[in-house]
C-alpha cells in the first residue's frame, strides 16, 4: 500500500468509514485527478487507470465519502453534481461564460457556516453557489469593461487545473 493510499485509509477509519477497495480507489482518483469531478468522469479515470469498478459502486463511495467530508459534494447547477478530494469545507463560484468551478474559501471554515430559524430542523451543512463571469472570461471579453485584470495561473482565484471548463452542464 503506498503512502498516499495509507494516508485516505487513515482518513477514512477517522471519518468512520470501513476502508474498502472501491472507497479508497475512488479517493485516490479524487485525490489524484484534482479540481471537480463527476461521479462519471471518476469511474472512467478508474477504467482508464486498470481498476475494474462497477459504477453503481463508484456512486456508493462518493455518497459515503461525502456524508463524513472525506470528499466534498458541491450542485453546481444542472447536469451531474461534481465532488473533489479536498482538507476543507469551502463553497463554489461557477462562470456563466465558460463553467468552470472554482473554490471560494468558507469565512466561517466549517459546515454549517450559516445558520437558519429554529422551526426549520436541524442543519448539517450549507452550500453557496456564486454564480458570475470569472476573471479570465472577464479579461478575455474586450467588449465586457471591468476594472479587474485576469489573475494569473499560479494566483489565488485561478482556476486550479482539472476544474471543469467549458463544460456546459455546469454555470449555462
Amino acid at each position: 500500500m503506498t503512502d498516499t493510499a495509507k494516508d485516505t485509509a487513515a482518513r477514512l477509519r477517522e471519518a468512520g468509514l470501513r476502508v474498502t477497495r472501491p472507497r479508497l480507489a475512488v479517493t485516490e482518483a479524487l485525490r489524484g485527478m484534482g479540481g471537480h469531478r463527476t461521479a462519471d468522469e471518476v469511474h472512467a479515470h478508474l477504467a482508464e487507470q486498470g481498476v475494474v469498478l462497477p459504477r453503481t459502486s463508484v456512486y456508493n463511495a462518493l455518497r459515503a465519502l461525502a456524508g463524513p467530508g472525506v470528499v466534498l459534494r458541491a450542485d453546481v447547477g444542472p447536469g451531474a453534481a461534481v465532488y473533489e478530494f479536498t482538507d476543507t469545507w469551502h463553497h463554489h463560484f461557477v462562470c456563466a461564460e465558460c463553467g468552470r468551478v472554482s473554490d471560494v474559501p468558507c469565512l466561517v471554515g466549517a459546515k454549517p457556516c450559516l445558520t437558519v430559524g429554529d422551526d426549520v430542523g436541524e442543519v448539517d451543512e450549507a452550500q453557496i453557489i456564486f454564480r458570475g463571469t470569472c476573471r479570465h472570461c472577464l479579461a478575455s471579453n474586450p467588449s465586457n469593461p471591468s476594472d479587474t485584470p485576469a489573475a494569473p495561473p499560479s494566483s489565488p482565484g485561478a482556476h486550479p487545473p482539472g476544474d471543469r471548463a467549458g463544460d456546459p452542464r455546469h454555470g449555462r
